[in-house]
């Protein structure tokens, strides 16, 4: 038994290790791509293309020697491209399911944390009501904890385009605004 005490790992030292067995696991699918290397509309397609056109395919290719001649495809990628499916998709599937999952749970911990913060919120509104000593001191606390609150994401504004042949961004009514 050690006796040197472990130290926590945080947040970011954890997500770190996890990142790096993702890219670890990512690795050893052969293959590997990254979404929109293919052309979509040709990947739509055959994509869906079933595992008996496949077979049927690897056995017209071994029935025909002319057919076989073209070079296209053999039989072994035909084959080979069933069982990557079929060993693969499980594996897509539990990495979907993960996604889901983390997000569940980054949002389970934020609403749980949340929940309590604005408890102690609403306790200590209350506190400063009935205090005059806590009032002086947490007002400006409770002030920046209400702009916090009332704080909406808002989308960027979209940028204008300049008049053409000015620098200006374009004025109100112009054909161009």
């Amino acid at each position: 038994m050690s006796t040197v005490p472990e130290t926590p790992l945080s947040h970011t030292e954890r997500a770190r290790l996890v990142l790096e067995h993702i890219r670890a696991i990512k690795e050893l699918i052969g293959g590997f791509t990254f979404v929109g290397t293919p052309d979509r509309r040709t990947l739509n397609f055959a994509k869906g293309l079933r595992d008996e056109f496949f077979e049927n395919t690897a056995i017209a290719l071994e029935a025909s020697d002319d057919l076989a001649k073209t070079d296209r495809v053999t039989p072994e990628e035909c084959r080979d491209a069933i069982a990557y499916s079929l060993a693969f998709r499980p594996v897509a599937e539990e990495f979907g399911i993960m996604q889901q999952s983390t997000l569940y749970t980054i949002a389970v911990r934020r609403a749980d944390v949340g929940d309590r913060a604005l408890q102690v919120y609403h306790w200590g509104k209350r506190l400063t009501r009935k205090s005059a000593a806590g009032r002086e001191i947490l007002i400006p606390y409770f002030d920046a904890m209400k702009r916090s609150l009332n704080k909406r994401r808002r989308p960027a504004p979209a940028e204008t385009e300049p008049e053409a042949g000015t620098g200006e961004p374009p004025k109100k009514g112009s054909a161009n605004a």
